[in-house]
């Protein structure tokens, strides 16, 4: 079944959204020193569970179930697709 184009839509909004704070996730991982000794990946991991926690449940609000295999998994290939663009912002600050 997948995915549908508003949830498509919804995800790629989020993702958008999660690059413009990069700058808070930045000061998050930081924040973590000396535990953390890579900024950048401890950031790319908070943003990435930014992202599927909150695609996560705005799909099981908006549609009164759990996420499918098939739709869990094109959650996954859509931000695995915009990975690089999101650690780019994040290198950035």
């Amino acid at each position: 079944m997948g995915l549908n184009k508003q949830l498509r839509d919804v995800l790629e909004q989020l993702i958008d959204d999660t690059i413009m704070q990069s700058t808070e996730f930045v000061n998050v991982a930081r924040s973590f020193r000396p535990l953390v000794s890579n900024d950048v990946d401890f950031a790319l991991g908070i943003a990435v569970g930014e992202i599927i926690g909150g695609f996560y449940n705005y799909f099981t609000v908006m549609n009164r179930r759990a996420m499918s295999q098939e739709e869990l998994l094109e959650m996954y290939y859509i931000i695995r697709g915009r990975a690089e663009e999101i650690k780019n912002a994040i290198v950035g600050v």
